[in-house]
C-alpha cells in the first residue's frame, strides 16, 4: 500500500504538520489523488482481492533469518539471569504497521541488549530500522511491547514495560520516527527501592468516551530468592525487608510469601495524556460491590482486555503467578470494575501465564483459555515438583475458588458464568506456557489455539532438585556483602546447570467441534523447540491471513509463515479518532461454515506482546450468503450485505452506522428456586479416607443424600424424605399443601450411625406407610446397614422390619419381577471399607406379609457384583415382568431377568457387557416415542485426567502389594501402548517401601512400565478397568441397547442423580442430572463445571441440553440425589436436588403446559403399582411409555404419582400391570387427574 492509501485509512488529511479529522465523512480519499491500484472503493468501505493457493497445505512455515532479514536474537547471558530469574520469564514482540504503508512490521524486546524496529519491505523482507528511528538507545530489561494510536493521529505509538524502569512512552511522527514521550504523556512510573516490574500492556476504552487506556501488569522486576542474605523484622506482625517497601511480605497459611507489586490503570484524556486511575476510589469494587481496601499485591504476568458480558464495555482478565490469584474484573459500561464471584470462576490457575478469548463453540459467548505449566508427557509430568501444594477440599465448601496446577478453559453460559472444561477439552496440559492465542488456523470456522511454551531448565524437576539440597553448605567467611551475593550468583548458576534443559515448541491444538481440541504441533509446522516468550500475529504477506512471530530465548526470532489452501475474508477497520484502529469493537462473519464467527478488535494483551489487528474469517468453499456485521465501541452498528470470499475489507466507522438494538428480553426461566419453602440442609461430617487407604483416587465418605418424594401421611401430597451424614438426622418434611413444607411434627429422628444411602418409600401390605434407608457401613462399623421408620398415630417411630445380614449397602430399589404383587427389594453392595474397589455382596428380599426375608436361592449370583451404586427394576422387553438393572462402578449396567423364581443374567444378550463404567446413576424411560424403555446412565463424564476407551480402558491394579491387610492401589495410564503409574513417586512409595529400593531417581521412575514397578509382586496384584467414562443414553431397540453419548455439557462433571420425565409438557421426555464431585484427590482438584443439567428430549432419542439461563437450574455445590414430583398438584413436574454438605434445592415448574396426573391404585401388597407402565394414546397415536419406579436415579426416589405429557387431547390411557395384563381406560376431555384401580375404572380424583 502507498502512502495515499494509509492516509486514507487513518481517516484525516494532512495539511501541513496539522492533522484534520473528518470523522463524519463515510470514506474519504484524500483527493485530486486516487485509490490504490487494486482497491474497489466504495460508499463505506474499499475492498481488494486477496490470492490464495488451493495448492497450499494448512500450517505454518518456518522461514530463515537468512532470507527475511530478521537477524534478532534476544540474549540473556547466564550469570544476568542467575543474578535475576525473573529475566527467564521472556520478552515480548510487537506488530504494526509504524509508517503507513500497508505493511505491518514489527519491535522486538531484548532482555541484554538493544530493541531491534524492522520495517517491512514486503516479500517476506525486513530491514533492520533501529538506527535513526529513536529507539536505537538501549534499554536494558525490555520486557513488554505493544503498538498503539495513543493521542488519535492515526499513527501507531510505542509502549515498553521495562524492567525496574517502568512503562516507557514513544510517540510516533507518522513516518516510523519515535520520540520518548514518556514523562509529557504522564506514564512515569513511580518505582519504589528496587524498580518496577511491568509486564503486559493492554489497551482498551474502558469508560467510552473514545479514547484508549492503559493497563500495566507488574510482577516485580527482582525475586528475593536470587539473593545471597534477607535480613527480616517484624514490624506490627508484618515481615519487613530494611530499605524495602513495606508490603513486600506477608505470612499466608503460616508460611512467608513475597508479594508482588500493584498493576496500574491509566487513563487517556484523548490528547495522548494519561493519569492513573486509584485502586481504592471505586474505580475497583470488591465481590460485594465495595471499593477496595488496598491495591493487590499481586505477580502479574499478563491482562487482556474483552467484553465478555455483552454489554460494549471492556472487562479485563488479569493473569498472576504464584499464590496470587486471578482477577476477572467485570466493567459496568462507565469504567469502574466489579470483581467477579466465585460462582462465575470455580476454579483458576495457579501459574497462569497467557489468556486469549474467542467465541470457542459459535453461540455468541466469549470463551476463554488461560495457561499454566501441566506437561503433557506423562513421564515429565511423574518427575516434576508441583508449584505449590494443592489444598485438599472440604465438604460443603463450594463458594471459594481454588487454584489448579494446570490450563484452564472456560465455556461461557451467557448468564455470567462459565463451565472450567480444559480436561474434557484436551487441552488441561501445554507444558511451560507463556503465550497463548486463538486463530482458526484451518478455517473451519472454529478458532484453534496457539500456545508459546519453554523455559531455559526444567526448574521443576525431582531429582535435580534433590542434587542441589544435597549439594548446600553453610555461606560463611565473605568480606563484603558484594562478595557473598557475587558467590551466592555463582552458586545458583552451578544449580541451574543441574536442571534439564526445557527447549520446547510452539503447541498447536486444532478445534475439533467447538468444545475439543486435538494436538496438530508437528502437522502445522511449529515443531520447533525452543523458548518461546511473547508471540503476536500480523499479516506480513498480504494474503489475508495473520502469520505468527515468536520472541525466543537466546535463539533467533521465530517468524512462521501461515498457509492454508481454504478461502477467507479479512478485515480491517477504521475507527473515529481518537480510537482510529476501532480496539473494542465486535466483528460478526454471518454465513460461512459456521452461522457466526465473531471477534473482537484488541490492543496488547498478550504476553508481553501485542499482535496487528487485521482480523481473518473462515468462508467455505462456496458460501450462499455472507454479510459482515460491525458493532463499533461507540455502539452504533454497521452492516454490509453480500461480502465476498477471498477478499480483504477494510471498513470505516462513518455516519451510516445505526444504534445498536436493545438486548431481548431475557426469556422467564423453566424452573423457580423455591428452597427457601423447604429449608432442609445436608448434615456431613469431615472423614479422612486417605488416612485408612491412602492411595485411593478420591473420598468414598462424601457420597449423600439420596431424596425420596413419598405421600407418608396418605393426604395425596407428596412429602420429601432426606438423607443424612453420620452423626445427624434424616430430614422428613412434610407438605403442607399451599406449596411449602415443615419437617415432620414430634421429636427429629435419633441421629444416624453412618451415612445414608438409598432411601425408599413404601406401603406395606396392611396399608400402612414405610420409610426405609439403607446406611453405608463405611466411616462405622455396622451390624445392620439399614435404617426403617413407620407412621405410629401420626408420629414417626422406628421400624423394626429391616433386611438382616448386610454391614455395607448402598441402593435400595422395590419390584415386583414375578407379577405375583409382592415386592421384591434389592439392596445394593458398597465399597469394603479399606478394600476399594473391592464391593460388599448385594442382596434381595422378598416380604412375607410381616418381614423382609433373604431370596437365599438368588442371592448367590448378586455376590460378586462388585460396588453398585444405583439399581431400578423396570420392564424393559415389555413382557409385564420387571428386570432388575444396575448401575456398577467398575463394570457395566448389568440387568439381570426373573424367570420361574431363578435369576439370570442377561447383560451380555443385551450388549451392555462391553460397556463398563464408573456409573452412579440409572433411570428409565422412553426417549424416542416407540413404547420401549431406554436406560440413562450416569457415569465420570470427561473432565478429569482419567481417560477411558475400549482400546486403552482405564485400568486400576490393586491388591495387598506391600503389607498383609492393606489395599494398595495403583492407579495407570497408557503410554504408546503400554501402561504405567499414572500418579507421582511419593505417595506410591511411601505405602509401598520397596520402591526406594527399587528405583534410584524418579526419572527411572517415570519412564517404568506397570510391570517393572511392581516386579515380582505383579502376580499378587488384580485388575479392574474401565472403557467409557461417558454419561451415556442406551436406547432399547427391542434386540438389545444402542449406546449414545449424552450431549457434551453432560460430560462436564460427573453425574450421579438422573431422572426422566416430560419437564416441559411438550410430549417429549427429558432427562434431568445432579452432577458434580469434589471429594477428589488434592493433586486433581474438584470436578465443578455442571450446575444441574436439563437434557430436552426431542421425541427421536435426540437430547439438547438446556442453558441454566433457560432452565433456572442452578446447583454449585455437589449434587446428589434427584428426585421428581408434582408437589404443588398443578401438573407440572418440579425437582428436589440434593447437595452434600449443603442446601437441598428445590425447583419449582412454572412454563410447562399442565399435563395429567395419573395415581395407580394396586392390589394390596402393591398398592403404588409399583413395575407398571403407562401411555397415553391420542386418537391413532401413543405418547411415550413411562414406568412406575421405587427407587432409581441415585438413591432416591421419585413420586408414584405420575404427570403424562398433554401436547393435545389424549383419549384413552394405557396401562400395563405387573404380570403382563394391559388394561385401557378412557380420558374424558378435560380430565387433568386420574386415579386407576386395578379393575381399569377409574376412581374419582377425591379418593386417594
Amino acid at each position: 500500500m502507498t502512502r495515499i492509501a494509509a492516509t486514507c485509512r487513518a481517516r484525516f488529511l494532512t495539511l501541513g504538520c496539522l492533522p484534520v479529522f473528518v470523522a463524519s465523512l463515510p470514506w474519504v480519499l484524500p483527493l485530486p489523488l486516487r485509490a490504490d491500484p487494486g482497491w474497489t472503493v466504495e460508499p463505506t468501505h474499499r475492498w481488494r482481492p486477496l490470492s490464495v493457493d488451493p495448492s497450499s497445505p494448512t500450517g505454518f512455515q518456518l522461514l530463515p533469518p537468512e532470507s527475511t532479514g530478521l537477524a534478532f536474537t534476544n540474549h540473556l547471558d547466564e550469570w544476568s539471569g542467575a543474578a535475576n530469574r525473573v529475566l527467564y520469564n521472556g520478552a515480548g514482540v510487537a506488530a504494526g504497521d509504524i509508517d503507513g504503508d500497508g505493511l505491518p512490521d514489527l519491535f522486538l524486546a531484548h532482555l541484554g541488549g538493544t530493541n531491534a524496529l524492522y520495517r517491512n519491505l514486503g516479500n517476506w523482507r525486513f530491514e533492520n530500522v533501529t538506527a535513526g528511528s529513536g529507539l536505537d538507545r538501549v534499554i536494558p530489561e525490555t520486557r513488554g511491547a505493544v503498538f498503539a494510536d495513543l493521542n488519535g493521529n492515526g499513527h501507531l505509538d510505542l509502549l515498553l514495560a521495562v524492567n525496574r524502569q517502568g512503562v516507557l512512552s514513544f510517540t510516533n511522527n507518522g513516518h516510523g520516527h519515535f520520540t520518548e514521550t514518556t514523562a509529557a504523556a504522564g506514564i512515569a512510573t513511580p518505582v519504589g527501592p528496587s524498580g518496577a516490574g511491568p509486564t503486559t500492556l493492554a489497551l482498551a476504552d474502558i469508560d467510552g468516551n473514545g479514547t484508549l487506556d492503559l493497563y500495566v501488569t507488574h510482577y516485580r522486576p527482582d525475586d528475593i530468592r536470587d539473593r545471597g542474605r534477607v535480613n527480616l523484622s517484624m514490624v506490627g506482625g508484618r515481615p519487613i525487608l530494611p530499605g524495602a517497601e513495606t508490603n513486600r511480605f506477608v505470612i499466608l497459611n503460616g508460611r512467608l510469601e513475597e508479594c508482588g507489586q500493584p498493576d496500574r490503570l491509566l487513563l487517556n484524556d484523548g490528547s495522548g495524556r494519561f493519569r492513573p486511575a486509584s485502586w481504592t476510589d471505586g474505580t475497583f469494587l470488591d465481590e460485594d460491590g465495595q471499593p477496595l481496601a488496598e491495591p493487590p499485591l499481586d505477580w502479574g504476568l499478563s491482562a487482556t482486555f474483552r467484553d465478555v458480558s455483552g454489554n460494549g464495555a471492556p472487562d479485563l482478565y488479569v493473569c498472576n503467578d504464584y499464590w496470587t490469584p486471578d482477577r476477572f474484573w467485570l466493567n459496568d459500561g462507565h469504567g469502574r470494575f466489579r470483581a467477579a464471584s466465585p460462582s462465575a470462576l470455580r476454579k483458576i490457575s495457579a501459574s497462569s501465564m497467557g489468556v486469549d478469548f474467542a467465541d470457542l463453540n459459535r453461540d455468541g459467548h466469549p470463551d476463554f483459555l488461560v495457561v499454566d505449566m501441566l506437561s503433557r508427557f506423562p513421564a515429565m509430568r511423574k518427575r516434576q515438583l508441583m508449584a505449590q501444594t494443592p489444598a485438599a477440599p472440604r465438604a460443603g465448601v463450594f463458594h471459594d475458588r481454588p487454584q489448579v496446577l494446570r490450563n484452564t478453559l472456560y465455556f461461557n453460559r451467557g448468564d455470567g458464568s462459565f463451565a472450567e472444561t480444559a480436561f474434557a477439552s484436551g487441552i488441561a496440559a501445554s507444558d511451560w506456557s507463556w503465550a497463548v492465542i486463538f486463530a482458526d488456523v484451518d478455517l473451519d470456522g472454529y478458532e484453534d489455539v496457539l500456545i508459546g511454551a519453554g523455559h531455559f531448565r526444567d526448574v521443576q524437576d525431582y531429582d535435580a532438585e534433590r542434587e542441589i539440597q544435597s549439594r548446600q553448605r553453610p555461606r560463611t567467611g565473605f568480606r563484603s556483602e558484594r562478595e557473598r551475593q557475587e558467590s551466592f550468583t555463582r552458586e545458583l548458576m552451578e544449580h541451574y546447570r543441574l536442571y534439564p534443559p526445557l527447549d520446547l515448541p510452539v503447541g498447536a491444538f486444532r478445534n475439533v467441534d467447538g468444545t475439543r481440541f486435538e494436538e496438530r504441533t508437528a502437522e502445522w509446522g511449529l515443531d520447533l523447540p525452543g523458548i518461546h516468550h511473547g508471540m503476536a500475529m500480523a499479516d506480513f504477506d498480504g494474503d489475508g491471513l495473520p502469520d505468527l512471530v515468536v520472541n525466543r530465548l537466546n535463539a533467533p526470532v521465530g517468524l512462521f509463515r501461515r498457509q492454508s489452501p481454504a478461502h477467507r475474508l479479512a478485515v480491517r477497520l477504521q475507527g473515529a479518532p481518537p480510537n482510529t484502529q476501532a480496539i473494542g469493537a465486535q466483528v460478526t462473519l454471518v454465513g460461512g461454515p459456521v452461522p457466526r464467527q465473531t471477534t473482537e478488535v484488541v490492543a496488547g494483551g498478550r504476553y508481553l506482546s501485542g499482535s496487528d489487528p487485521l482480523l481473518a474469517f473462515a468462508t467455505g468453499p462456496n458460501p450462499t450468503h455472507l454479510s459482515l456485521e460491525i458493532r463499533w465501541r461507540s455502539g452504533r452498528v454497521t452492516t454490509l450485505e453480500d461480502v465476498r470470499p477471498n477478499r480483504l475489507y477494510e471498513i470505516a466507522e462513518a455516519s451510516n452506522t445505526r444504534p445498536a438494538p436493545p438486548p431481548p428480553e431475557p426469556e422467564p426461566p423453566a424452573f423457580e428456586d423455591v428452597s427457601p419453602r423447604l429449608g432442609a440442609r445436608h448434615h456431613e461430617i469431615d472423614f479422612d479416607d486417605y488416612q485408612r487407604q491412602p492411595l485411593l483416587p478420591f473420598q468414598l465418605s462424601q457420597l449423600g443424600p439420596g431424596l425420596a418424594w413419598f405421600d407418608l401421611d396418605g393426604d395425596g401430597w407428596d412429602d420429601l424424605v432426606v438423607g443424612s451424614g453420620r452423626g445427624g438426622s434424616p430430614g422428613i418434611y412434610r407438605n403442607d399443601t399451599r406449596g411449602g413444607f415443615s419437617p415432620w411434627p414430634g421429636p427429629a429422628p435419633d441421629p444416624v450411625p453412618d451415612d445414608t444411602a438409598g432411601l425408599l418409600g413404601w406401603r406395606d401390605p396392611s396399608g400402612a406407610p414405610r420409610l426405609l434407608m439403607a446406611l453405608t457401613g463405611y466411616e462405622q462399623k455396622l451390624d445392620r446397614a439399614a435404617l426403617g421408620f413407620r407412621l405410629d398415630a401420626g408420629r414417626l417411630a422406628p421400624d423394626s422390619d429391616l433386611p438382616p445380614g448386610m454391614a455395607t449397602a448402598s441402593t435400595l430399589a422395590l419390584g415386583d419381577p414375578d407379577g405375583s404383587g409382592a415386592l421384591t427389594l434389592f439392596v445394593g453392595g458398597g465399597v469394603v471399607p479399606g478394600a476399594y474397589p473391592l464391593g460388599a455382596p448385594s442382596r434381595l428380599f422378598r416380604h412375607d406379609g410381616a418381614r423382609w426375608q433373604p431370596d437365599t436361592r438368588n442371592n448367590v449370583l448378586l455376590e460378586n457384583l462388585g460396588i453398585v451404586h444405583a439399581a431400578v427394576w423396570a420392564d424393559l422387553d415389555g413382557d409385564g415382568f420387571s428386570e432388575l438393572i444396575l448401575a456398577c462402578e467398575w463394570g457395566p449396567i448389568r440387568v439381570f431377568k426373573l424367570q420361574r423364581g431363578a435369576l439370570s443374567e442377561i447383560t451380555a444378550e443385551l450388549g451392555l457387557a462391553s460397556h463398563t463404567g464408573w456409573w452412579r446413576g440409572i433411570a428409565v424411560g422412553d426417549l424416542n416415542g416407540d413404547g420401549r424403555l431406554d436406560l440413562v446412565a450416569a457415569n465420570w463424564g470427561h473432565n478429569s485426567p482419567y481417560r477411558a476407551s475400549p482400546g486403552q480402558p482405564l485400568t486400576f491394579v490393586f491388591g495387598q502389594l506391600a503389607q498383609p491387610g492393606v489395599t494398595e492401589i495403583i492407579e495407570t495410564e497408557y503410554v504408546g501402548a503400554t501402561l504405567a503409574p499414572r500418579r507421582q513417586f511419593e505417595p506410591l512409595a511411601r505405602s509401598m517401601p520397596f520402591l526406594f529400593e527399587r528405583f534410584a531417581s524418579h526419572r527411572a521412575y517415570s519412564e517404568a512400565t506397570l510391570e517393572q514397578v511392581l516386579g515380582d509382586r505383579l502376580p499378587l496384584s488384580r485388575r479392574v478397568t474401565v472403557t467409557t467414562l461417558a454419561s451415556t443414553l442406551f436406547l432399547n431397540t427391542g434386540r438389545g441397547f444402542q449406546p449414545v453419548e449424552l450431549p457434551r455439557e453432560a460430560q462436564f462433571a460427573p453425574a450421579f442423580g438422573v431422572a426422566i420425565a416430560d419437564l416441559d409438557g411438550d410430549g417429549h421426555e427429558d432427562v434431568v442430572l445432579a452432577q458434580n464431585f469434589f471429594g477428589t484427590h488434592p493433586e486433581t482438584a474438584r470436578i465443578d463445571a455442571g450446575l444441574g443439567l436439563w437434557l430436552r428430549g426431542h421425541g427421536t432419542g435426540r437430547l439438547e441440553a438446556v442453558p441454566a439461563r433457560r432452565s433456572g437450574i442452578r446447583v454449585l455445590g455437589e449434587q446428589r440425589g434427584l428426585a421428581l414430583a408434582d408437589f404443588d398438584r398443578d401438573g407440572r413436574i418440579d425437582l428436589a436436588i440434593a447437595q452434600n454438605a449443603a442446601e437441598v434445592k428445590l425447583y419449582r415448574n412454572r412454563i410447562a403446559r399442565p399435563g395429567l396426573r395419573v395415581r395407580l391404585q394396586g392390589p394390596p401388597r402393591n398398592p403404588a403399582g409399583i413395575g407398571a407402565v403407562l401411555r397415553l394414546d391420542f386418537g391413532d397415536r401413543s405418547g411415550p411409555a413411562r414406568p412406575i419406579l421405587a427407587g432409581s436415579g441415585f438413591a432416591s426416589q421419585n413420586a408414584a404419582v405420575q404427570v403424562l405429557a398433554t401436547p393435545t387431547p389424549p383419549t384413552a390411557l394405557r396401562v400395563r400391570w405387573p404380570g403382563g395384563r394391559e388394561t385401557v381406560t378412557p380420558v374424558p376431555p378435560g380430565t387433568r387427574e386420574l386415579v386407576i384401580g386395578p379393575d381399569a375404572h377409574p376412581v374419582p380424583p377425591g379418593r386417594p
